[in-house]
Protein backbone atom coordinates (compact mmCIF):
# COMPACT_ATOMS: atom_id res chain seq x y z
CA UNK A 1 0.00 0.00 0.00
CA UNK A 2 0.91 3.48 -0.80
CA UNK A 3 2.14 5.38 2.02
CA UNK A 4 2.25 9.29 0.54
CA UNK A 5 0.06 10.62 -1.90
CA UNK A 6 1.79 13.96 -3.74
CA UNK A 7 -1.35 15.79 -5.44
CA UNK A 8 -1.46 17.95 -8.01
CA UNK A 9 -3.55 21.27 -7.42
CA UNK A 10 -4.84 23.25 -9.97
CA UNK A 11 -7.84 20.86 -12.05
CA UNK A 12 -7.45 17.76 -9.23
CA UNK A 13 -8.26 19.08 -6.04
CA UNK A 14 -9.43 22.65 -7.05
CA UNK A 15 -12.07 22.77 -10.03
CA UNK A 16 -10.76 25.98 -11.72
CA UNK A 17 -11.27 24.63 -15.35
CA UNK A 18 -13.42 27.00 -15.99
CA UNK A 19 -11.86 29.53 -14.27
CA UNK A 20 -8.99 29.49 -15.90
CA UNK A 21 -10.50 29.43 -19.48
CA UNK A 22 -12.42 32.70 -19.10
CA UNK A 23 -9.04 34.30 -18.12
CA UNK A 24 -7.00 33.36 -20.97
CA UNK A 25 -9.73 34.22 -23.21
CA UNK A 26 -9.63 37.73 -20.84
CA UNK A 27 -5.98 37.69 -21.54
CA UNK A 28 -6.33 37.51 -25.50
CA UNK A 29 -9.01 39.85 -25.76
CA UNK A 30 -7.23 42.45 -24.17
CA UNK A 31 -4.63 41.85 -27.28
CA UNK A 32 -7.30 41.42 -30.26
CA UNK A 33 -6.37 37.69 -30.39
CA UNK A 34 -9.12 34.70 -31.23
CA UNK A 35 -10.22 33.32 -27.96
CA UNK A 36 -10.05 29.65 -27.48
CA UNK A 37 -13.84 28.76 -28.92
CA UNK A 38 -14.11 25.87 -26.89
CA UNK A 39 -13.48 24.02 -23.79
CA UNK A 40 -12.53 21.01 -25.82
CA UNK A 41 -9.47 23.14 -27.66
CA UNK A 42 -8.09 24.27 -24.36
CA UNK A 43 -8.07 20.48 -23.25
CA UNK A 44 -6.14 19.75 -26.09
CA UNK A 45 -3.63 21.80 -26.00
CA UNK A 46 -2.99 23.17 -22.27
CA UNK A 47 0.54 22.35 -20.83
CA UNK A 48 3.84 23.25 -19.74
CA UNK A 49 5.91 24.84 -20.04
CA UNK A 50 2.83 27.05 -20.12
CA UNK A 51 4.87 29.82 -22.08
CA UNK A 52 5.15 27.27 -25.10
CA UNK A 53 1.17 27.01 -24.67
CA UNK A 54 0.75 31.17 -24.13
CA UNK A 55 3.20 31.49 -27.56
CA UNK A 56 0.83 28.68 -29.45
CA UNK A 57 -2.48 30.70 -28.67
CA UNK A 58 -0.80 33.70 -30.79
CA UNK A 59 0.71 35.60 -27.98
CA UNK A 60 4.06 37.57 -29.36
CA UNK A 61 6.88 37.45 -26.44
CA UNK A 62 8.90 39.76 -29.02
CA UNK A 63 6.56 42.46 -28.41
CA UNK A 64 6.29 41.72 -24.31
CA UNK A 65 7.75 39.95 -21.72
CA UNK A 66 6.45 36.78 -20.77
CA UNK A 67 6.63 37.65 -17.13
CA UNK A 68 4.13 40.42 -17.93
CA UNK A 69 1.37 38.51 -19.06
CA UNK A 70 2.13 35.90 -16.59
CA UNK A 71 1.78 38.49 -14.03
CA UNK A 72 -1.56 39.89 -15.77
CA UNK A 73 -2.34 36.03 -15.48
CA UNK A 74 -2.34 35.46 -11.79
CA UNK A 75 -3.57 39.14 -11.17
CA UNK A 76 -6.91 38.26 -13.07
CA UNK A 77 -6.94 34.90 -11.81
CA UNK A 78 -6.90 35.27 -8.25
CA UNK A 79 -9.31 38.37 -9.00
CA UNK A 80 -12.20 35.84 -10.46
CA UNK A 81 -11.25 32.92 -7.90
CA UNK A 82 -13.93 33.12 -5.54
CA UNK A 83 -16.11 31.81 -8.89
CA UNK A 84 -13.99 28.72 -8.31
CA UNK A 85 -14.38 25.61 -5.40
CA UNK A 86 -13.13 22.44 -4.37
CA UNK A 87 -14.32 19.22 -6.42
CA UNK A 88 -17.20 18.02 -4.42
CA UNK A 89 -15.54 15.08 -3.21
CA UNK A 90 -12.07 16.45 -2.20
CA UNK A 91 -12.43 16.65 1.71
CA UNK A 92 -14.05 13.52 1.98
CA UNK A 93 -11.27 11.79 -0.19
CA UNK A 94 -8.65 13.65 2.02
CA UNK A 95 -10.32 12.59 5.11
CA UNK A 96 -10.26 8.75 3.78
CA UNK A 97 -7.03 8.73 3.17
CA UNK A 98 -5.61 10.20 6.27
CA UNK A 99 -8.03 7.76 7.84
CA UNK A 100 -5.75 4.59 5.93
CA UNK A 101 -2.40 6.14 7.60
CA UNK A 102 -1.72 7.42 4.15
CA UNK A 103 0.60 11.15 4.32
CA UNK A 104 -0.44 13.77 2.03
CA UNK A 105 1.37 16.21 0.31
CA UNK A 106 0.55 19.49 -2.74
CA UNK A 107 3.26 19.60 -5.32
CA UNK A 108 2.06 22.65 -7.58
CA UNK A 109 3.44 24.65 -10.41
CA UNK A 110 1.70 27.39 -8.91
CA UNK A 111 3.28 30.29 -7.20
CA UNK A 112 4.08 29.38 -3.89
CA UNK A 113 2.93 32.08 -1.42
CA UNK A 114 -0.39 32.15 -4.00
CA UNK A 115 -0.95 28.49 -3.75
CA UNK A 116 -0.36 28.10 -0.38
CA UNK A 117 -2.99 31.14 0.43
CA UNK A 118 -5.38 29.17 -0.91
CA UNK A 119 -5.50 26.05 0.75
CA UNK A 120 -5.64 28.08 3.45
CA UNK A 121 -8.65 29.87 2.45
CA UNK A 122 -10.71 27.00 1.94
CA UNK A 123 -9.53 25.11 5.35
CA UNK A 124 -7.90 21.89 3.90
CA UNK A 125 -3.74 22.72 5.29
CA UNK A 126 -4.47 20.44 8.00
CA UNK A 127 -4.55 17.31 5.78
CA UNK A 128 -0.86 18.24 3.96
CA UNK A 129 2.66 17.34 5.77
CA UNK A 130 3.31 20.39 3.07
CA UNK A 131 2.27 22.31 0.21
CA UNK A 132 4.76 22.88 -2.39
CA UNK A 133 4.87 25.83 -4.70
CA UNK A 134 6.99 27.67 -7.65
CA UNK A 135 8.95 30.30 -6.71
CA UNK A 136 7.65 32.47 -9.03
CA UNK A 137 4.50 33.13 -11.87
CA UNK A 138 5.89 31.45 -14.51
CA UNK A 139 4.08 28.12 -14.59
CA UNK A 140 7.19 25.40 -14.84
CA UNK A 141 8.19 22.38 -13.74
CA UNK A 142 7.65 21.23 -10.54
CA UNK A 143 10.05 18.43 -10.95
CA UNK A 144 12.94 20.17 -8.46
CA UNK A 145 10.27 20.99 -5.71
CA UNK A 146 9.32 17.44 -5.77
CA UNK A 147 12.64 15.80 -5.73
CA UNK A 148 13.71 18.17 -3.40
CA UNK A 149 11.01 17.31 -1.03
CA UNK A 150 11.63 13.76 -1.36
CA UNK A 151 14.76 13.79 -0.87
CA UNK A 152 14.99 16.12 2.64
CA UNK A 153 12.48 13.45 3.76
CA UNK A 154 14.19 10.16 2.82
CA UNK A 155 11.00 8.91 1.36
CA UNK A 156 11.47 5.94 -1.53
CA UNK A 157 9.46 6.83 -4.83
CA UNK A 158 7.96 3.55 -4.34
CA UNK A 159 6.06 4.46 -1.74
CA UNK A 160 4.41 7.56 -3.35
CA UNK A 161 1.08 8.00 -5.27
CA UNK A 162 1.35 11.49 -7.84
CA UNK A 163 -2.52 11.94 -8.40
CA UNK A 164 -2.63 15.13 -11.33
CA UNK A 165 -4.88 15.71 -13.98
CA UNK A 166 -2.14 16.90 -16.77
CA UNK A 167 0.43 15.09 -19.10
CA UNK A 168 2.73 16.95 -17.09
CA UNK A 169 1.61 15.24 -14.02
CA UNK A 170 2.70 11.94 -16.01
CA UNK A 171 6.54 13.46 -16.56
CA UNK A 172 6.82 14.73 -12.94
CA UNK A 173 5.87 11.67 -11.64
CA UNK A 174 8.44 9.64 -13.88
CA UNK A 175 10.85 12.14 -12.91
CA UNK A 176 10.53 10.94 -9.35
CA UNK A 177 10.19 7.29 -10.45
CA UNK A 178 6.84 6.80 -8.74
CA UNK A 179 3.07 5.38 -9.81
CA UNK A 180 0.88 8.00 -11.63
CA UNK A 181 -2.73 8.04 -11.56
CA UNK A 182 -5.10 11.03 -13.33
CA UNK A 183 -8.75 12.42 -12.29
CA UNK A 184 -10.19 13.09 -15.46
CA UNK A 185 -12.11 16.74 -15.26
CA UNK A 186 -9.16 19.32 -15.12
CA UNK A 187 -6.89 20.60 -17.87
CA UNK A 188 -6.50 18.03 -20.09
CA UNK A 189 -8.71 15.48 -21.95
CA UNK A 190 -9.19 11.73 -21.46
CA UNK A 191 -7.33 11.05 -25.21
CA UNK A 192 -4.25 12.45 -24.26
CA UNK A 193 -4.04 11.35 -20.29
CA UNK A 194 -4.79 7.79 -21.48
CA UNK A 195 -1.96 7.72 -24.25
CA UNK A 196 0.60 7.73 -21.03
CA UNK A 197 -0.17 4.10 -20.54
CA UNK A 198 -1.38 5.58 -16.73
CA UNK A 199 -5.09 4.46 -14.93
CA UNK A 200 -7.38 7.31 -15.38
CA UNK A 201 -10.53 7.87 -13.23
CA UNK A 202 -13.55 9.88 -13.74
CA UNK A 203 -13.85 10.89 -9.88
CA UNK A 204 -11.92 9.97 -6.54
CA UNK A 205 -14.38 7.21 -5.46
CA UNK A 206 -12.59 4.49 -7.39
CA UNK A 207 -9.24 6.24 -6.92
CA UNK A 208 -9.42 6.08 -3.40
CA UNK A 209 -9.96 2.23 -3.56
CA UNK A 210 -7.19 1.60 -5.86
CA UNK A 211 -5.06 3.45 -3.58
CA UNK A 212 -5.80 2.05 -0.31
CA UNK A 213 -6.32 -1.57 -1.79
CA UNK A 214 -2.75 -1.74 -3.77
Amino acid sequence: MYRYVLWDWNGTLLDDLDLNLEVENCLLARRGLQKMGSKAFYLAHFGFPIIEFYERLGFDFQKEPYEAVADEYIEEYTRRLPQAGLFPDTIRTLETLRENGMRQVIISASQKELLQRQVSQFGIGGFFDAVLGSEDNLGKSKVDAALDWLKKEGISPKEAAFIGDTTHDFETAAALGCDCFFVCRGHNDKDRLLRTGCAVFDDFEALCERLIQT
